[in-house]
C-alpha cells in the first residue's frame, strides 16, 4: 500500500501524484517506469517515474485519464492509498555526454522526458527542449523543463500557445538552428514514429521510450514483446528505449490496439469495477468444518515415535495383514468430476479427493519396506512409508505431522507433483507388476484433513538465533527454503515480485487444478511459523543484494523461477491474440480476467490453439475450454513423447481437448487488424532419438496444415528471467542466464544460493523445493561455520 501525499491537476483529464515508495524512490534512474495496481480487482499498468525525492520517499507519476484503469487511479486523492506500486523496471536511459541533444516530449511524453533532460543536462550536455501538445492546457511541467534546458520551444496543435504545429516543426527549427548529435523522443506512438522519421531525415540518431501493454513488467508474461531490429524483444526486459529507427511501428500500432473494444466496454460498466481497497493481508478462506473425525482419538506421539519403524504400533499394524494380502488390494480411483460439467468451471477442482475409507484401504497396500524405495524418489525425502502407516491406523493428522516435518507444501505437492515419475516409479509394486501404492493422493489426504478439521500443527521451531535470511521470490523453491529455515531458527523474509505470495502456484497453475485457497493456507503457515512476506519488491531492482548485505542480511537464497517465456520465432508470431501461456494463465489465474467485474482485459476466443506438450500446454487448454473456446493442442512429436503428466493429459481428452500430434507451426496469418485468423502448420514424423531420449521430430517435405483460429497459446517452455542473476555482481551464470551453484546449491558469491528453475532452467515443483531444502540444509552449515 502506497499513500499519496500530492495530487495536482494539470487539466480535465491529466493528473500529478506524488506517492510513498522510498525503495524506489531511491533506486530509480531517468527512463525507469513502475507498474501499478488500484484495488485488489486492479489490472498491473506501467507508469513511467516522472521523478523522484529521495529524502521524503516519494515518486512522482503524472496520469491521463483514458481507460478504466487511469480512470480509477485518477479519482484517489490525496491520503488515499494506491494497492500497488512495483519497480522501479526497465532499463534506465543511457545517460553519458552526447554533444548536442534534442528532447522531445509530447503530451503527457514530457512527464518522463523530464528527469531525462535533467540527467542528459547534469553530463554536460547542451539541451534543446520541444514541448508539444494540442492545446495550452497540455503543455506540462514548463517550469522544470526549462530549468535544465538550454533552450524550449512549445507547440501546440491549436497555436493557443508557443507556435502553432506538432512537434517535428519544432525539432526541425533546432536542426536548421545548429548541429545537433542526438535526439530523444517520448510521447504518444505517432508522434515518437515522425520524430523518429525526422531525425532520420538528418541522419542523427533518435531514442525513443516504449509504453507497451504489460502484465507483469518482469519480463515474465511477453505481452509487451515488438519486433526491435527484426527481432523480438521484451519492452519490460530490454527496453523500454530503443532506436525509433528499429522499432516495427506499424506492428506496435496493431498490438497497441489489442484490448481496445475489452477496454472500453470495461470501461462503459465503470461502477461495477469499483472496490474497496484491501489492506494486502493474506485472505484465507476458513475451512474448518465440525464433521471431520478420526477413526481413533489422536495421538500426542512424537515424531520420532510417528516416523520409528520399530515401534510397536508399527509393528502391530505390519503383523496385521499378510503382505499377500495387501498387494491383492486394488489400488484406489480418484474420485473426479463429471468430464462435461468440469469444462465449464474454472474453480472447481477436478480430483474430489479420497474418502478416509478409501485413503486407510489404499494405505494398507503399503509394505512398510525396511529399506522403502519410494523416499529415495522423493526430492524433498518425505518419510513416505510412515506418513502412510499413520493413516492406515486411522491417524491422519499424525500423518500430516510427519509429512510437515519434511515438506512446506504437502497439500499442494499432493495434487500438482509427478508422483508417477518420482516417489511412486520406484514402489516395490511395480517389480511385482502391479500398480504403485497411491503416495500422492495420499498425502492430499493427508494435508486436506488436517487443514479441514482446524487441528493445523506447526513443526517445532528452533530458538531465534537473530541471523537474517533474504529469499528472492515465492514460489515453490523459496517457500520450502523458507520453511526449513525458520524451522532451524534464523528470520527469513521472503520478497516477491508480484502482488500475491506463491509464484507459479498462483499465476501458473489454474485452480481446477490446485485452487488458490489451498496455497493461501499453506502460506499462512510459513507466517504462523515466523517468515515474512513482502509483495511488490524485485530484488536486484527495489533494493539490491549489497543494499539488503548492509542491513544485515546474512545469507541469501534465489528462487526467482525461469519467467521468460520462449517463443517460436516464426512468422507472424508477434500478432495479436498469439499470447505466451505464462501470459495467458497469468491473467486467468492471477488477475482473473475472465471475472467480468476485474480490470485486466482477455480478448474471447472462440478457436483457440495451444502450442506445446507439457503440463502448462495441458492448463492452458483445459482453461481455455472452461471459457467457452473449442480447442485444439499442436504438438510435434508423437503423444507417447509429451511430458505432461498422464493425469493431466486424460483429463484434457475427457474434457474434448482437439489432440493434433505431430504437427507444428510455421507461420501464423493475421487478418487487415493484425489480429491471428489462421495457422500454418508443418506435418511432422519422427526420426532419431534426440539427447533427450526422445525420438526427434522431422519434417514431412511440402505437407502442411492450416487452421482458423482466433487465438494462439505458445507453451513451448521458458527460460530463465535474467533481471535478478543479471544484477548480481560477481555471480557466475550457467547456460542462459542460469544461476551456476555446487552440489550443496551454493553460488560463486559464498553467501548467496540458489535453486529451482533459476538454477535448472525448468522444473517440476517438488524439484524445486527439493533444491530449496538442500539449499538450506547447506546454508545453515555455511552460516555456523
Amino acid at each position: 500500500m502506497n499513500k499519496i501525499v500530492r495530487k495536482e491537476q494539470f487539466s480535465e483529464k491529466v493528473f500529478l501524484f506524488e506517492i510513498e515508495a522510498p525503495l524506489i524512490a531511491k533506486s530509480r534512474k531517468a527512463g525507469n517506469f513502475v507498474i501499478v495496481r488500484v484495488g485488489k480487482k486492479g489490472e498491473r499498468m506501467p507508469l513511467t517515474i516522472a521523478g523522484a525525492d529521495i529524502e521524503k520517499g516519494t515518486i512522482t507519476l503524472v496520469v491521463q485519464m483514458v481507460g478504466l484503469s487511469s480512470k480509477k487511479l485518477c479519482a484517489l486523492n490525496e491520503g488515499d492509498f494506491v494497492t500497488d506500486v512495483v519497480g522501479p523496471l526497465g532499463n534506465p536511459t543511457k545517460i553519458e555526454k552526447y554533444g548536442t541533444v534534442v528532447c522531445a516530449g509530447g503530451g503527457l511524453g514530457v512527464a518522463p522526458m523530464l528527469p531525462i533532460i535533467q540527467a542528459l543536462k547534469a553530463a554536460g550536455n547542451r539541451v534543446l527542449s520541444v514541448m508539444a501538445g494540442r492545446s495550452k492546457d497540455l503543455i506540462i511541467l514548463e517550469d522544470k523543463v526549462r530549468e535544465s534546458s538550454d533552450e524550449v520551444i512549445i507547440m501546440t496543435d491549436d497555436g493557443s500557445y508557443g507556435e502553432k504545429g506538432v512537434v517535428t516543426v519544432g525539432m526541425e527549427k533546432f536542426f536548421e538552428q545548429e548541429h545537433v548529435d542526438k535526439v530523444f523522443a517520448i510521447g504518444p506512438p505517432i508522434m515518437m514514429k515522425f520524430s523518429n522519421l525526422t531525425a532520420q531525415k538528418h541522419n542523427i540518431p533518435c531514442e525513443v521510450s516504449l509504453n507497451t501493454i504489460m502484465v507483469d513488467g518482469t519480463g515474465m508474461c511477453g505481452a509487451c514483446r515488438l519486433t526491435i531490429g527484426g527481432k523480438t524483444k521484451f519492452v519490460c526486459i530490454d527496453g523500454p528505449e530503443f532506436d525509433g529507427a528499429l522499432v516495427d511501428w506499424d506492428e506496435m500500432f496493431k498490438r497497441m490496439g489489442t484490448f481496445k473494444r475489452e477496454e472500453q466496454e470495461e470501461l462503459a460498466h465503470y461502477e461495477e469495477h469499483l472496490d474497496s481497497i484491501e489492506d494486502g493481508k493474506l485472505n484465507i478462506e476458513s475451512s474448518k468444518t465440525t464433521d471431520v473425525v478420526m477413526d481413533s482419538d489422536p495421538t500426542n506421539d512424537t515424531i520420532e515415535v510417528l516416523t520409528d519403524r520399530n515401534a510397536a504400533w508399527r509393528d502391530e499394524l505390519r503383523k496385521s495383514m499378510k503382505p499377500k494380502e495387501r498387494t491383492q488390494i486394488e489400488r484406489v480411483i480418484m474420485p473426479e468430476l463429471d468430464p462435461v460439467y468440469r469444462a465449464t468451471t474454472r474453480t472447481e477442482e477436478v480430483n474430489i479427493g479420497l474418502t478416509k475409507e478409501m485413503a486407510m484401504t489404499e494405505a494398507k497396500r503399503c509394505l512398510d519396506c525396511a529399506k522403502p524405495s519410494c523416499v529415495e524418489g522423493c526430492p524433498v525425502n518425505i518419510n513416505i512409508p510412515s506418513f502412510i502407516k499413520n493413516i492406515e491406523r486411522g491417524q491422519f493428522l499424525a500423518a500430516a505431522k510427519v509429512l510437515k516435518n519434511t515438506s512446506a507444501l504437502p497439500a499442494v505437492c499432493g495434487r500438482v507433483c509427478p508422483q508417477e515419475k518420482q516417489c511412486e516409479s520406484k514402489c516395490i509394486h511395480l517389480k511385482m507388476n502391479e500398480p504403485a501404492v497411491a503416495i500422492g493422493y495420499l498425502e492430499r489426504f493427508a494435508a486436506d484433513f488436517e487443514r479441514e478439521s482446524g487441528n493445523i500443527s506447526l513443526p517445532e521451531i528452533a530458538p531465534a538465533n537473530g541471523i537474517k535470511i533474504a529469499v528472492v521470490g515465492s514460489g515453490p523453491a523459496g517457500l520450502s527454503f523458507a520453511g526449513d529455515m525458520v524451522k532451524k531458527g534464523y528470520d527469513v523474509y521472503v520478497f516477491e515480485a508480484l502482488h500475491e505470495i506463491g509464484g507459479v502456484l498462483k499465476y501458473g497453475i489454474p485452480e481446477f487444478r490446485l485452487p488458490n485457497k489451498i496455497v493461501d493456507v499453506e502460506i499462512e503457515n510459513l507466517a504462523k511459523m515466523g517468515v515474512h512476506f513482502q509483495t511488490d519488491v524485485i530484488v536486484g531492482k527495489t533494493i539490491s543484494v549489497e543494499q539488503l548485505e548492509a542491513q544485515g542480511f546474512k545469507g541469501i537464497f534465489v528462487g526467482s523461477g525461469a519467467g521468460l517465456p520462449n517463443f517460436m520465432n516464426i512468422p507472424g508470431e508477434n500478432s495479436i491474440n498469439i499470447m505466451s501461456s505464462n501470459e495467458y494463465l497469468t491473467r486467468v489465474n492471477l488477475m482473473d480476467a475472465a471475472n467480468p467485474t476485474t480490470d485486466t482485459p482477455l480478448n474471447p476466443a472462440k478457436s483457440v490453439l495451444v502450442v506445446g506438450g507439457g503440463n502448462t500446454a495441458m492448463d492452458s487448454c483445459r482453461t481455455a475450454k472452461r471459457l467457452g473456446a473449442e480447442v485444439t493442442l499442436v504438438y510435434r512429436r508423437s503423444e507417447v513423447e509429451m511430458p505432461a503428466r498422464l493425469e493431466e493429459v486424460k483429463h484434457a481428452k475427457e474434457e474434448g481437448i482437439n489432440f493434433l500430434t505431430l504437427h507444428n507451426p510455421i507461420e501464423y496469418i493475421a487478418d487487415e487488424t493484425g489480429a491471428v485468423k489462421q495457422a500454418v502448420l508443418q506435418v511432422m514424423e519422427l526420426g532419431e532419438p534426440d539427447a533427450s531420449g526422445r525420438r526427434s521430430p522431422v519434417p514431412v517435405e511440402g505437407k502442411t496444415v492450416t487452421l482458423d483460429v482466433d487465438q494462439v497459446i505458445v507453451a513451448v517452455g521458458v527460460s530463465p528471467n535474467p533481471l535478478v542473476p543479471k544484477s548480481i555482481q560477481g555471480l557466475e551464470l550457467g547456460r542462459k542466464n542460469t544461476i551456476a551453484v555446487n552440489d550443496d546449491m551454493q553460488s560463486s558469491r559464498a553467501e548467496i544460493f540458489a535453486g529451482g528453475d533459476i538454477v535448472r532452467g525448468g522444473a517440476t515443483v517438488i524439484l524445486a523445493m527439493g533444491d530449496g531444502r538442500r539449499a538450506a540444509l547447506n546454508m545453515d552449515k555455511h552460516l555456523r561455520g
